[in-house]
Order: C-alpha cells, then sequence, then structure tokens
C-alpha cells in the first residue's frame, strides 16, 4: 500500500496545472532589513558545482542545468546555514536563461539585471528571521556602494497562491513589474502561457530592458499603500 500511496503522490505532482504568479523586481538601495538580522545563522554564496553544499541544496535532476551555469560563471546560491547545516536559500542567475526543462523559468535580462528565486526556508525555521537575514545579505551586496551602476534591477517571481511569501517580498520593498499565467508540470517544467504576460514589456516577455536597456521598469506595489 506504501508503494501504491507513494506512486498517486507522484502521479498527482506530475498533474499538469496553470499558476498565476508576480513578477516582481526591486532597485539596490540601503538594506531594510538590516534590523531583522540573527546572528545565529551564517550566510555562505556557493558559486562552483564542486562546492560540497551543492548536494545539499539543489535536486540531482537540477544540477547539470546548475553545474552549466556555475561554470558559466552565472549562478550563485546564497545558503543560510545553523551550526553547519543549510536551512535556507536563494538562487541567483545573471543572464537569460533559455532551459524548458531547468525548473526556472525562462527570463531574459539585460546586463544590469539578475534574477532571485527558489527562496526557502527550512519548515522548522520559517518563523525565524532567516529570510530577513539572507535579504539583508542581498541587500548588502548589491548596495549602491559596492556595485556602483552595475546592476540596476533584480528580478523575483511569485505564486499568486503564495501568501508569505508575497507579504515578505512586500516587506522588503518589492515591486510588481507582470503578472503571467504558467503551466506547471512537476519540479520541472514552468512554461509561460503564450499572450499571458501582463504588461508584455518584461524579464519574461520578447521584449524588455534585455532589448532596450535605457527603458526604466514599471509597476505597483504587492499591497496597496493604505
Amino acid at each position: 500500500m506504501a508503494s501504491l500511496g507513494g506512486l498517486k503522490h507522484r502521479l498527482k505532482r506530475l498533474r499538469p496545472r496553470i499558476q498565476s504568479a508576480f513578477v516582481i523586481y526591486v532597485t539596490p538601495r540601503e538594506s531594510p532589513a538590516a534590523d531583522r538580522v540573527q546572528s545565529e545563522f551564517e550566510v555562505q554564496e556557493v558559486t562552483t558545482a564542486t562546492d560540497p553544499l551543492v548536494a545539499k541544496v539543489c535536486p540531482s535532476w537540477q544540477r547539470p542545468w546548475a553545474t552549466q551555469m556555475f561554470n558559466e560563471g552565472r549562478l550563485t546560491i546564497i545558503v543560510a546555514l545553523k551550526d553547519g547545516v543549510p536551512i535556507g536559500r536563494i538562487w541567483e542567475l545573471h543572464g537569460d536563461n533559455n532551459s524548458y526543462f531547468s525548473g526556472v523559468p525562462r527570463v531574459k535580462q539585460a546586463t544590469d539585471e539578475f534574477f532571485m528565486f527558489d527562496l526557502f526556508v527550512e519548515r522548522d525555521y520559517r518563523r525565524s528571521n532567516i529570510g530577513m537575514t539572507m535579504a539583508d545579505y542581498f541587500f548588502r551586496k548589491y548596495s549602491i556602494e559596492n556595485i556602483g551602476d552595475t546592476y540596476k534591477y533584480g528580478y523575483g517571481f511569485i505564486d499568486y497562491e503564495n501568501g508569505p511569501s508575497i507579504i515578505w517580498h512586500h516587506s522588503i520593498g518589492f515591486n510588481v513589474v507582470q503578472t503571467i499565467n504558467y503551466l506547471a508540470i512537476g519540479e520541472r517544467i514552468k512554461w509561460r502561457i503564450p499572450f499571458s504576460d501582463v504588461p508584455r514589456f518584461g524579464p519574461l516577455s520578447r521584449k524588455g530592458r534585455h532589448t532596450d536597456p535605457d527603458k526604466d521598469l514599471f509597476g505597483t506595489a504587492l499591497f496597496p499603500n493604505l
């Protein structure tokens, strides 16, 4: 019965579904999370496929794609650790992702943009400030004092149904740049539904700052100002 139950669970996960998502962005600025950092968490950057942490934060099916991105110098994984054990992560990608089966949306970016995705915190730590600790690391890394005008925008991707993630991103100042619908199948497929991108200018569209870097982004806060 256990194997039958496992098969049913796997088939359920592989069932095609249409989901809606926000594509969001943030600009380099002084960290809004500095006063919420917890010193008990250590933050490390994974930048090579040979780093021992890769096996702990990247599933085996995704490693060939990740290895290619690492080798091209376009992927970094920000890992939060507690006593040497990974308990949270954020992935960071520079340049385009053209893979159909990486589990990462097919995003296009200008040279002054980067894409953050797969924010994850282990269940036992989801009420801690580990997310803010990782966010503070990002804001310090991309502060104007450190990068000048090298990077102008950082993107994110949130499912409409992921309320905690929406609240978290809103709390540190992300704005909505696009909304899309996408086809999801298991962990590997996240394909944008044609003509579902609104507006049709952005990182998940044919046109965006990746084709016209002189344009500034436009958008609204995740939550309206009350």
